[in-house]
């Protein structure tokens, strides 16, 4: 827990309790709590209820872009630290889980530790000169999903959790509690909306 407090970008975000440069000054004291606090989330399978709110700000995708064109921003949800925190906690069990049983898609370069876009061209290269070489020709379908990360059903996500990655029980029930019951704020000039429920997607900033 204090390796990836310590780690962390310190950033507060407005739904924080208190500002994250005072926890991090007083880590040793509060350690004990904020483990416990993990902890009991754990255990229980629900992701505390104070941790699911985002305020999201439109981000400009490119400071070149046009900011009077609204496709060219992106939605950034800010998130409280601890839930970050947690979020820090069960991406590394699960990403372990995933390595450990062999897991992951063998050509998949995304959210996988020493892969990125760069180990992918690679491996797209190398199959247009391999058969290049053995004479014959190639056909490069690519397809880019628009909004993907706001547009995820949590019960398909959920249902290839159980299914394809062997998650279940109390593991299962802390992904639906986490993806379940979030709002979200849009937060834009100073100005606030009301909150609306989160029903498909996840939190981008999560």
């Amino acid at each position: 827990m204090k390796k990836i407090l310590t780690q962390s970008t310190i950033k507060t975000c407005e739904l924080d309790p208190l500002p994250t440069s005072f926890l991090t000054h007083c880590l040793d004291d509060l350690l004990p709590h904020l483990t416990s606090i993990i902890n009991d989330s754990l255990h229980s399978g629900l992701f505390p209820s104070a941790f699911k709110s985002a305020i999201v700000k439109p981000l400009l995708k490119k400071t070149t872009l046009n900011p009077e064109i609204l496709k060219n921003y992106r939605p950034v949800s800010n998130l409280s630290f601890l839930s970050k925190i947690l979020e820090k906690v069960v991406l590394r069990q699960l990403s372990n889980h995933l390595l450990t049983n062999n897991l992951f898609y063998s050509h998949q370069s995304a959210y996988r530790a020493g892969h990125s876009t760069e180990t992918a061209l690679l491996k797209i290269v190398n199959d247009l000169l391999s058969a290049l070489d053995e004479d014959k020709v190639s056909l490069l379908s690519l397809l880019d999903l628009s909004a993907a990360f706001d547009t995820i059903d949590h019960s398909i996500l959920l249902s290839r959790l159980s299914y394809s990655f062997g998650i279940s029980d109390t593991v299962l029930a802390w992904f639906t509690s986490y993806l379940t019951d979030r709002i979200q704020t849009i937060s834009v000039n100073g100005s606030k909306s009301l909150p609306a429920p989160l029903h498909y997607g996840v939190p981008q900033g999560s």
